[in-house]
């Protein structure tokens, strides 16, 4: 097996598993931009009074460009966020059905008018490493909360996505992260081994992801929202980012 080196430590594996949003790519700008995207979607649906609290809900104020790192917008998979949107048009008069089925058409309609990459920007060093570690014979494979269609065509736009073995979003799995099963699912398409793998990602979900699936090492960088103090609980490395991780 190759070796992947994180703060002068050599880890032997076959295939390193990314989380995206934080860990590849900006994070907070990429939620602002859909984010806003899914207001003007909600408001057209729902009118402005529905729009405040749907910010409140889902844990985003637009006019001061904040995104609460905890909240469902920055860590849901869409299906659970969809269920925290219906609660904010039920608490507004709708009834539960009618709630369901406006969520369902305004998020729709806001994904379908973005554009990829989806305003995501890749952090400073990902490509050229990405590309050393492949190079080096590592499988890489991506395990994001964000859905498959969008991960996927947001790489392509930005020239990475033949760097991948596998790409697993949430709506592949029965059960996002913290659960095993986008890594299960990652390893399953590499035709690789929990022993065999790296975790590397920005939040406490991947690295207990990480855990649940008993990989050889969970890897945590300081690219997203989560301090290191709270990555060093669960990580068995933190790195400032995945600029810092080669292999040989």
């Amino acid at each position: 097996m190759t070796g992947l080196i994180a703060e002068n430590k050599v880890i032997e594996c076959r295939v390193v598993i990314f989380d995206k949003d934080g860990t590849l790519v900006d994070q907070h700008l990429s939620l602002l931009k859909l984010a806003k995207a899914r207001r003007d979607s909600v408001r057209k649906h729902v009118g402005e009074k529905t729009v405040e609290l749907w910010e409140k809900i889902v844990g985003v104020n637009l006019k001061d460009r904040q995104i609460d790192n905890n909240g469902p917008l920055a860590t849901a998979p869409r299906r659970e966020e969809l269920l925290v949107a219906a609660a904010a048009f039920y608490l507004n008069g709708f009834s539960w059905s009618e709630a369901l089925q406006t969520a369902q058409r305004a998020y729709d309609e806001a994904d379908e008018s973005m554009k990829s990459p989806y305003g995501m920007i890749l952090l400073e060093g990902v490509k050229e490493t990405l590309q050393q570690l492949k190079q080096h014979g590592l499988k890489l494979a991506i395990a994001s909360t964000d859905i498959h269609k969008c991960t996927e065509e947001s790489f392509k736009a930005l020239r990475i996505a033949y760097l991948f073995d596998a790409i697993v979003g949430s709506d592949d799995v029965a059960f996002g992260k913290p659960s095993p099963d986008m890594i299960f699912e990652a390893l399953r398409k590499t035709d690789s081994k929990s022993n065999e793998a790296v975790m590397v990602g920005d939040s406490i979900s991947d690295m207990l992801m990480g855990r649940n699936a008993g990989v050889k090492a969970c890897i945590g960088v300081l690219t997203g929202f989560t301090p290191r103090k709270k990555l060093e609980q669960l990580a068995d490395i933190v790195v400032t980012s995945v600029a810092e991780l080669h292999a040989l």
